[in-house]
């Protein structure tokens, strides 16, 4: 006993309580809030009967819910995107006008250059047969967002941006259609815009946009207009352009690459069909603004990079980069211009490429020199590709292919012509990197010429 009169376990209990007498003090104080201050605990009740009743007390009292703030009402559509409606003979529908004075920057080119657009060049680039030089101030820049990428009848285009030069602007209109219903009046009013010019640019249109426009007139019986327009897809001048340089030849590279312009907030394309079933359901146009913004973009770069496209072409234009000269040859070459593509050959080489993109312009160097009778000169390019690092390289094993044939009708030597031969075969046997399509190709021709070296041998012993 201690001198205050409590035992040693007296004392420790009220230093540390025990865990059951915690929590009935705990349940005391529970009992107080829910049932009031003067409630006392009935002692003829269990723990687990005291618990009971204050669960069904809380159930039997009315619960207040949390005042909430009231949803506000959506945006109107012209509050999201300051357009009008247009009304025509087969309904209605939204149009957005964005106008862009010519001294406005898409990246690094300015729109003004549009002016400046050689039309032999762009003539060149379309691969025009009949020689047409294109005016691109009569050109229409188009480019669609539609509900799928898979095609077929049941995907449309709900958004159609044009751009065009307008006096001393590019204007950007952007036909909408804010449901299924109002298609035939859009495309009503895009048939007849469409009418007012001569050529109509896109990019992969040929493959995607033009296909499923003249699908969505023919389903809503209306004339295609655009049919006797002239299309320049720019997809296909890109790739013989900067393929070389650039991998991808997707817009937004290219933007990237090209005009030094990065979309740091553009909403990604394959979000924009869920985005137009979002509005169609609820109305709420909130969204929308990222998706005309995103279609206005590709307008406006569209026709920049087909500046960049053309100023290739110039005749005093140097390239930055080396890759690109190697472009421009292949494009001179395919058109019957082996001065020009010579010309962009040397400087390509002079500007220090190497491996394939080397390999490959001192073949088509050499297939010029050939063309022109200028043997020693192929000559001295084949044997850099048979004996450099390109031994093993389709150009190598070509070169000793055209070695051969040099040895055999130029020199009249026909153990020289064989040794190549069979060294080839061997190449060919050994290097499983090659192309099996190559190599059986390559392989055939090579015994081919072995066994006519062999029996034009044994004749002239």
């Amino acid at each position: 006993m201690s001198m205050d009169g409590r035992s040693t376990r007296e004392r420790l209990e009220r230093l540390f309580p025990s865990p059951s007498r915690k929590s009935k003090d705990n349940l005391y104080h529970l009992e107080r809030e829910v049932l009031g201050e003067g409630a006392a605990p009935d002692v003829n009740l269990s723990v687990k009967e005291r618990l009971e009743r204050l669960v069904a007390v809380t159930k039997a009292r009315p619960v207040r819910a949390e005042p909430r703030e009231a949803p506000g009402p959506a945006p109107s559509l012209t509050e999201v995107l300051e357009g009008e409606e247009v009304e025509n003979d087969l309904g209605s529908f939204y149009s957005v006008d964005r106008v862009f004075p010519l001294s406005h920057y898409q990246g690094r080119m300015k729109l003004e250059r549009l002016r400046g657009v050689s039309r032999e060049a762009f003539s060149m680039l379309s691969r025009d047969d009949d020689g047409v030089e294109i005016d691109l101030e009569r050109a229409l820049f188009l480019d669609t967002e539609t509900t799928g990428l898979a095609g077929g009848s049941g995907t449309c285009a709900f958004l159609v941006g044009l751009g065009w030069v307008e006096d001393d602007s590019f204007l950007v209109r952007q036909l909408f259609m804010r449901d299924y219903g109002e298609e035939p009046a859009m495309l009503h009013a895009l048939g007849e815009l469409m009418a007012r010019f001569d050529i109509l640019v896109s990019y992969n249109g040929k493959t995607f946009d033009i296909p499923l426009l003249e699908s969505r007139f023919v389903l809503a019986r209306r004339p295609l207009s655009f049919e006797r327009m002239l299309h320049f897809d720019l997809l296909h001048p890109a790739r013989s352009l900067w393929k070389a340089r650039i991998e991808s030849c997707r817009l937004m590279e290219l933007e990237y690459r090209l005009l030094g312009l990065e979309r740091d907030e553009d909403v990604p394309g394959h979000l924009i069909p869920e985005l137009y079933f979002r509005f169609v359901r609820s109305g709420d146009p909130s969204r929308m603004h990222a998706v005309f913004h995103h279609n206005r973009h590709d307008i406006l770069s569209l026709a920049a990079l087909t500046v960049c496209a053309s100023d290739l072409l110039d005749e005093d234009h140097v390239p930055d980069d080396p890759l690109d000269d190697v472009s421009l040859g292949r494009l001179f070459e395919r058109s019957s211009r082996p001065e020009r593509s010579m010309r962009h050959y040397s400087r390509a080489l002079a500007g220090g490429i190497e491996g394939a993109p080397r390999r490959r312009t001192l073949e088509a160097v050499a297939d010029q020199h050939k063309r022109r009778g200028d043997i020693e000169q192929a000559r001295t390019i084949w044997r850099e590709l048979s004996d450099g690092d390109g031994s093993v390289s389709l150009e190598g094993i070509r070169a000793r292919h055209e070695l051969a044939m040099l040895y055999e009708h130029h020199d009249g030597d026909f153990g020289g012509a064989l040794a190549l031969c069979d060294d080839a075969l061997t190449r060919l046997e050994d290097n499983y990197e090659l192309p099996l399509s190559f190599r059986v190709k390559w392989r055939d021709a090579f015994e081919h010429r072995k066994k006519r070296l062999q029996r034009r041998q044994r004749k002239g012993d």
